[in-house]
């Protein structure tokens, strides 16, 4: 719930914009739970949905709002780069898992300068427009370089990661 104040004190705009995109899926989150989950009924009918289900269903709402609101905030505060570069260092132990991190950060670059692009032009919503965007991507084009600015974690970034991983700890173990 604090994710969400603190992203309607800093970027209301943007956390209405995403609210708005995604008011059907949280309001489907909510039936899908509330006809899914088995408990009392809200009404003596078979159909009616239950309060455990409704309660879950906002539940999973609210944690899905704060996810959102999150992001938005992150969005807001950091540039492109800053958050290819940070998402670059937080992979960094998943390569001893095998993890290509840099296959991974090129794809990412790759695709969000494509759909920046596709955004960006006046037909590319259309279905038309979409399929001859399509059809232009498969010709061969030249080579452009792709940049990935990687800064070093300070003191301060590496005590939230800690606090961060922490307090992750101690909920999966409650």
């Amino acid at each position: 719930m604090a994710c969400v104040l603190l992203a309607l004190a800093c970027c209301a705009e943007r956390c209405w914009r995403t609210l708005k995109r995604t008011r059907y899926l949280l309001l489907a989150i909510v039936l899908i739970y509330g006809w899914a989950t088995p408990g009392q009924y809200l009404w003596a009918n078979s159909w009616a949905p239950t309060e455990e289900g409704l309660l879950r269903g906002s539940v999973q709402m609210l944690r899905l709002l704060g996810v959102l609101a999150a992001l938005q905030v992150l969005l807001w505060r950091l540039s492109a780069a800053q958050m290819f570069s940070g998402l670059y260092t937080l992979f960094a132990p998943l390569t001893w898992l095998g993890f290509d991190r840099q296959c991974w950060a090129l794809r990412l670059s790759l695709t969000m300068r494509f759909s920046a692009e596709l955004l960006l032009r006046k037909d590319a919503l259309t279905w038309h427009g979409f399929l001859q965007r399509l059809t232009e991507a498969e010709q061969p084009s030249d080579l452009r370089d792709v940049l990935i600015l990687v800064e070093s974690l300070s003191f301060f970034d590496l005590m939230l990661l800690l606090a961060g991983v922490a307090s992750m700890t101690l909920m999966m173990m409650v």
